[in-house]
């Protein structure tokens, strides 16, 4: 029986090792949406982020441990191997007397508890805890400030994956057009309809359209590894884009509304928090210069027994308290320095704050120019494909009629390409600009579908007003 289970018990081992080995291949299927929360899930940025959050946590409670009493206890042993007091008087009434004190004992245990409370230190405790909670709030911000960052970097990658997805798509169906158009230009030359020249045209046409497609698949794979980087993908684990880059019905997301109101950074509300933070470390700095009061109580049992063993001793019990107030006479001007510090530190972060300030309204404006030239231009190029792809039919029936040459069905294909690839383009740099304009705000833009027919009519309304 042993001898019939043990091949069994063998492969299933080995079939488990080999699937602990096996390198993860199941297709990934995200949508939009869907990469910008795994991005925000397991992305390095947003793992730094949520670090940062806990480490001003726990400076937050650090700084407001300086308001809370200190107690600490400790348990000392003393073995006194050699005393001076050793040979004194030459008697053993003599050695009796200290035989229970720490002069003459050899074994000495001492159990003390301390609490000590701060009563006064100039404000610098509060303001201590206040800069600390600013601290706190600024990482959060932060925290949020690089959430913006990590969705407008997944979806602006996860945008450029869907365009080059797109321009594979666009060249591979012109290599197979092109192919097709060679195919019957071979029948009609064997039907004696068309020349040799007409021919070895559609052959070169033909092998002209076979490097785009090499170039389309390698960009498409890069922009593939460059979102797997953002959303924690294995670069070796397929992925699927189930998110189209042209919206169904030809429509595509505009603007609610013309005026998309003041921007709402959470790194500018991160920058005020670092503005107060600094405001009262200055008062931390300046408190230094007042004296602090204290008190402290100390309980203490000694025991001198002789041997090492504490236990059946008799302890001694002592207890005393103290009222302590220091003050700073001369300290080689080191408090003034650390004012002068903390003022300029106040002065560099007031200054960042406001260039920060300038710097996103700068930004909201641009964003919000480049939406509107996006979009204009989307609705431009979406009429010019329609025009290329008549042309392009036409071409094909000309030549079929013997009515164009081999030249103008080449040229018309490439017109079509190209402005099937401009139309792309501009789709994703419109979507991509939505996206910076949502960055630059620090929040969601309302948006409605609407056709891209209606659109360009809205863009001419606008162009043609004074």
């Amino acid at each position: 029986m042993r001898r019939l289970m043990m091949p069994i018990v063998l492969a299933l081992v080995a079939r488990g090792v080999q699937a602990q080995a096996a390198p993860t291949t199941d297709t990934v299927r995200l949508t939009l949406d869907q990469a910008v929360q795994r991005a925000l899930e397991q992305s390095v940025d947003m793992r730094l982020a949520r670090a940062s959050v806990l480490e001003a946590n726990g400076q937050v409670r650090q700084a407001f441990s300086g308001a809370l009493p200190q107690v600490t206890g400790s348990l000392v042993y003393t073995r006194q191997f050699a005393s001076i007091y050793q040979g004194i008087g030459g008697s053993d009434s003599l050695a009796k007397l200290f035989q229970n004190t720490p002069f003459g004992a050899p074994n000495a245990w001492n159990v003390q508890l301390q609490a000590t409370q701060l009563l006064w230190s100039g404000g610098k405790v509060g303001a201590g805890v206040a800069a600390a909670k600013s601290f706190r709030q600024a990482a959060s911000f932060q925290q949020d400030e690089t959430a913006a960052d990590v969705t407008f970097r997944v979806r602006q990658a996860y945008w450029n994956a869907a365009l080059q997805s797109r321009l594979l798509a666009i060249a591979v169906e012109n290599l197979a057009q092109a192919r097709q158009h060679l195919r019957e230009v071979q029948l009609y030359r064997q039907a004696g309809t068309r020349a040799e020249y007409d021919l070895l045209r559609a052959q070169v046409d033909a092998a002209n359209q076979e490097p785009p497609v090499v170039q389309a698949r390698n960009g498409y794979d890069v922009a593939l590894l460059e979102l797997k980087r953002l959303v924690n993908i294995p670069a070796d684990q397929p992925l699927v884009l189930a998110s189209a880059l042209d919206s169904p019905g030809a429509t595509i997301p505009v603007l609610a509304a013309d005026s998309v109101g003041p921007p709402q950074r959470p790194g500018l509300a991160a920058a005020d928090a670092t503005v107060r933070e600094y405001e009262q470390l200055l008062k931390v700095a300046r408190a230094d210069r007042w004296p602090t009061l204290s008190v402290t109580t100390t309980y203490n049992e000694q025991a001198f027994p002789t041997d090492v063993s504490p236990f059946g001793a008799r302890f001694l019990r002592g207890w005393n308290g103290e009222v302590r107030l220091s003050f700073p006479i001369f300290l080689g001007f080191k408090t003034a320095g650390s004012i002068e510090q903390a003022r300029a530190v106040l002065l560099r972060a007031e200054a960042q704050r406001d260039g920060l300030r300038r710097q996103v309204e700068l930004e909201v404006a641009q964003a919000r120019g480049e939406v509107d030239r996006a979009r204009a231009l989307l609705a431009a190029r979406r009429e010019t494909v329609r025009q290329a792809l008549r042309a392009q039919y036409l071409a094909g029936v000309r030549y079929t009629n013997g009515m164009a040459t081999q030249l103008d069905v080449s040229d018309a294909r490439v017109a079509a390409q190209q402005s099937e690839v401009n139309e792309v383009q501009a789709t994703r740099d419109y979507l991509v600009a939505l996206a910076q304009l949502e960055r630059a705000l620090g929040r969601p833009v309302p948006v409605v579908q609407q056709p891209i027919e209606r659109v360009a009519e809205i863009s001419n309304l606008k162009e043609a007003q004074p």
